[in-house]
């Protein structure tokens, strides 16, 4: 049984490919990234760090809608701080991300930087997850849609299945 000459030549194709720099470089930089999107995902970091995407405006212009942020639990917090804390926002939890405006007693009270008014909840310090240390603009969008159901399979999946597939390719060719 012979193959169709357009197949062999995709074959060959492949096979090229699959030997050049560029394709070993594309799968470190795909292993890379996936690691990333790994750590990046998980809660509990080493040194305590945690990663959000910001998804509302209510910081602007300190941090834009999309933005990543990087956040470490502190033994402490100041006036001014922008914390990450647990909330309950129309009857479901949510995480929200404001700067804290007033300390009174052991609550805090927060606001955010594009909002007027001051935020209606008090803030108790087991809510807080921690102080914002790094703002990256836009990468957040990347991360968020890496980890939804149609990333996964577009950033995660499909290259897998490609880089997999020149590799049997590469076999068999060697194997026959």
């Amino acid at each position: 049984m012979t193959r169709p000459i357009y197949m062999n030549n995709v074959i060959q194709k492949i096979i090229r490919f699959g030997n050049r720099k560029i394709y070993y470089l594309l799968i470190i930089f795909y292993l890379l990234f996936v690691s990333v999107i790994i750590i990046v995902s998980r809660e509990n970091l080493p040194g305590g760090f945690r990663f959000f995407t910001n998804r509302f405006v209510s910081m602007q212009p300190t941090i834009n809608s999309g933005s990543l942020i990087i956040v470490k639990k502190q033994p402490y917090y100041i006036e001014g701080d922008i914390i990450t804390y647990y909330s309950q926002l129309n009857g479901k939890e949510e995480i929200v991300t404001h700067r804290i405006y007033r300390i009174g007693g052991n609550v805090y009270l927060t606001k955010g930087d594009n909002n007027t008014a001051i935020d209606e909840y008090k803030i108790l310090p087991r809510l807080i997850i921690g102080q914002v240390v790094a703002i990256i603009p836009d990468l957040g969008y990347i991360f968020s849609f890496a980890k939804s159901p149609v990333g996964v399979i577009l950033i995660i999946i499909l290259p897998a299945l490609a880089f997999c597939s020149v590799e049997i390719i590469k076999i068999i060719k060697n194997l026959s």
